[in-house]
């Protein structure tokens, strides 16, 4: 009965919860001409992304041109089919926030028959003019990046310089992925950090009252990849002067892919330092554990439905320096011989420190020619106690 009543519960959820659009900006554009550069007007164009075989399709317009739009980064191939030619297949990969061209040439000859090309990546890319770095999930995995913080990396890009990120700047700033609020030291071309901008999946998650830190950091395992663009980006994204970083989170293919992982560290993994830790003065004991959890795949396989889910827990310890000073314990038994009613002598008493290790004592040192103040009780106070100082 329990068993039933979740079930009921799960599919009225499921009826009512709305649906969630990712926002790709990624476009794929080309024309379709003969082997004598004739364009080929009304050819029909399919595009299929091969990791979800998700499918779109259009037709070339009078001047042979076709495009498609807001398409999710990954890889594609790409078929054009008219009367009287050779069908044309063509593989592409395409970036976030690329538009990328793809010419198709069509021979003469029957339909049956195809030709397929394997686009490799373009030296240079005609379609698009920008200055940016696309920085894939796969490599960013295998960089020992600090705290598995990808914001860290924008300052890779061309014309950036600055730190990466930082945990000074703003009260809540860290080099991890569990603040709230992330300062990244990088300024492009001239331009202050101030003037950066942070967007997930077409999120804006840049703070509307900090300019240029973060609100939000994505889990490393959900990126697919991260695009850094440098002042040249289009005019879509109006609010940044500097550079703008865009990620594009993963969404499942037709097949289950899963990942699980845990970063560990300790002070045992650190060299020593100069100016930090030495033999004598080793770091202080820490130790963290970074865990990671991520599957994605098919609602229901080949129904054009996919999910994805991505989780990162962290726990970790660490030692605070630093020195705390307290009474001798003679001190103390001074006290309480000679003035066992007073409030200090209470407190001296009650409250001992407990916990601590390599203790020294610290006093004065009279020589033969100094005589030592004497110590003077102060007198009684109204309510009968004797203060430990006048």
């Amino acid at each position: 009965m329990p068993l039933r009543r979740f079930s009921c519960l799960l599919a009225f959820a499921t009826l009512l919860a709305a649906p969630a659009w990712a926002q790709f900006t990624s476009n794929m554009q080309g024309v379709v001409q003969d082997s004598s550069g004739a364009v080929v007007p009304k050819a029909s164009v399919t595009l299929i992304n091969t990791a979800t075989q998700v499918t779109r399709t259009t037709t070339s317009d009078q001047d042979g041109n076709f495009r498609f739009v807001s398409l999710a980064p990954g890889s594609y191939v790409v078929k054009v089919e008219a009367s009287g030619y050779q069908r044309s297949e063509s593989s592409v990969t395409l970036l976030t926030e690329q538009n990328v061209n793809v010419p198709v040439t069509l021979k003469v000859g029957a339909v049956t028959e195809s030709v397929n090309v394997t686009a490799a990546t373009p030296v240079v890319d005609t379609a698009d003019s920008r200055v940016e770095l696309t920085l894939e999930n796969q490599a960013v995995a295998e960089l020992p990046v600090v705290g598995r913080n990808l914001v860290t990396l924008v300052t890779l890009a061309p014309g950036v310089s600055g730190l990466g990120t930082s945990a000074s700047g703003s009260p809540a700033s860290g080099v991890d992925n569990f603040s709230t609020e992330e300062q990244v030291d990088a300024s492009a071309n001239g331009q202050g950090q101030n003037n950066n901008q942070y967007v997930i999946d077409g999120l804006d998650v840049t703070s509307g009252i900090r300019q240029g830190v973060l609100n939000l950091t994505p889990q490393p395992d959900a990126v697919q990849e991260t695009s850094i663009q440098v002042n040249t980006f289009s005019s879509e994204y109006s609010r940044a002067a500097g550079l703008q970083t865009i990620f594009t989170t993963k969404s499942g293919s037709n097949q289950f892919h899963g990942s699980v992982s845990d970063w560990f560290n300790y002070q045992g993994m650190f060299a020593n330092q100069h100016f930090v830790s030495s033999s004598t003065s080793p770091y202080k004991p820490f130790h963290s554990n970074n865990m990671n959890f991520s599957v994605g795949g098919p609602i229901i396989p080949n129904k054009g439905s996919f999910f994805f889910f991505a989780v990162e827990a962290l726990r970790s310890s660490s030692s605070a320096g630093g020195s705390v000073t307290f009474p001798d314990p003679q001190f103390i038994s001074f006290a309480q011989t000679n003035y066992p009613s007073t409030v200090g002598t209470q407190v001296l008493t009650n409250y001992l420190p407990s916990g601590i290790g390599g203790a020294s004592v610290s006093q004065p040192h009279w020589t033969s020619s100094e005589v030592a103040p004497a110590v003077v009780a102060p007198p009684r106070d109204r309510t009968g106690f004797r203060a430990l100082c006048p």
